[in-house]
């Protein structure tokens, strides 16, 4: 198979499966419980090495079952009030921004578009014009979904840090694609899934809690871990594990270190600086495909691993089939994963091609192959 759907699941390396199949044999040997007290210090392994990588401590991260898991329980903890505004990016998330209508119902705060330039940069001048007192969060997909573009996160966390205003990034697409210090993010908060750039079992994922911001977070959701209840009554966790609950997978969080363990073994910059090289050689290479057109914004760097596109005469689940029977295999990104963005540009689905470190100049040339051919043909 050729793979080009990393920003949808990476695939997992051997000693992933390994690592959860061997926990799974050890919880049936011993039961739940003792395998789990006994896989404790890999568990504090995991937070260490997720705390190396987004330069933090393992203190500031919960573990979570995957991103919307996480961006939910923050987003849904924050006090938001009538008349609160919230501001996020065209290219949200559909199940972040279909958390926020919900809020908006329930609460009254009122969900709007930050201001961006012709090309797709948030237009920070404007941006900073329009604030008020009732801006209480700012929420941004760093890579949306469809690969339009990668914001400038760290500009928009020094306009956020500058204003004491609550800055949540939602990193699905960013974390193992390309390097995050959530330092020079200045972010409050960090969400990221296990499964797709870091190669993870899917059903893992982590939050990212800024020191002190658990303070300001009302959870909506306890259980005897996150809140034990004391003789005195119950008292909420302090710090990121407020959001952990007793209910969870530890052969997936064993999986997910493993992982963590071959990217740290291949190196992190390596990693990126290879996703990059192949990302740029896939669109110099499509961009020679007659009736294809690329659908990155114009302000989209070109070494953006996620590569979203169109074939003139062919919907983009048509492609995605054609190219399956290939031994291809691509997504089809509809609207509901980027829907202001979509609808903006008169989308209703984009072909979404993303690379990995081991993608191969001869998966490049499969894909490209297949879809000359696919050009050629008769329109369905």
């Amino acid at each position: 198979m050729h793979y080009f759907n990393q920003a949808a699941g990476g695939l997992m390396p051997d000693r992933v499966l390994q690592a959860v199949t061997d926990y799974m044999q050890r919880e049936q040997a011993l039961g739940s419980y003792v395998a789990a007290q006994q896989a404790q210090p890999q568990l504090q392994q995991l937070y260490a090495q997720l705390a190396a990588l987004l330069h933090c401590q393992p203190a500031d991260i919960a573990l979570t079952t995957g991103n919307t898991h996480g961006w939910c329980a923050v987003v849904g903890a924050l006090p938001l009030q009538a008349g609160d505004r919230v501001l996020v990016t065209p290219g949200e998330w559909g199940g972040n921004y279909a958390m926020l209508l919900q809020l908006q119902a329930r609460t009254g705060c009122v969900v709007e578009t930050m201001p961006c330039t012709a090309d797709g940069h948030i237009d920070l001048e404007a941006l900073e014009a329009g604030l008020d007192a009732r801006v209480q969060l700012i929420a941004l997909t760093w890579v949306p979904a469809n690969g339009s573009t990668v914001y400038d996160a760290q500009a928009l966390g020094q306009l956020c840090a500058r204003h004491g205003i609550p800055y949540i990034i939602d990193a699905a697409q960013a974390l193992g694609h390309i390097p995050v210090d959530v330092q020079a993010l200045q972010c409050d908060v960090l969400t990221a899934p296990g499964r797709k750039w870091l190669c993870g079992p899917r059903g893992t994922g982590l939050v990212y809690l800024k020191p002190g911001f658990a303070a300001r977070l009302q959870p909506m959701t306890v259980d005897h871990v996150s809140c034990p209840i004391t003789p005195t009554g119950p008292v909420l966790r302090q710090g990121a594990r407020m959001l952990e609950q007793s209910e969870s997978s530890v052969a997936l969080k064993l999986g997910l270190l493993a992982a963590l363990d071959t990217a740290q073994a291949e190196g992190w910059a390596q990693r990126f600086t290879a996703i990059a090289e192949r990302a740029r050689q896939l669109r110099s290479a499509l961009a020679d495909v007659p009736g294809l057109r690329l659908h990155s914004l114009a302000a989209a760097p070109a070494d953006c691993g996620i590569v979203p596109f169109t074939l003139q005469g062919h919907t983009p689940a048509q492609v995605q089939q054609a190219l399956l029977q290939c031994h291809i295999q691509v997504a089809a990104s509809g609207m509901g994963f980027t829907p202001l963005d979509m609808q903006a540009r008169d989308l209703s689905a984009v072909v979404r091609a993303s690379v990995s470190a081991h993608t191969t100049d001869a998966d490049i040339q499969a894909l490209v192959q297949a879809l000359q051919t696919l050009s050629a043909a008769p329109a369905r």
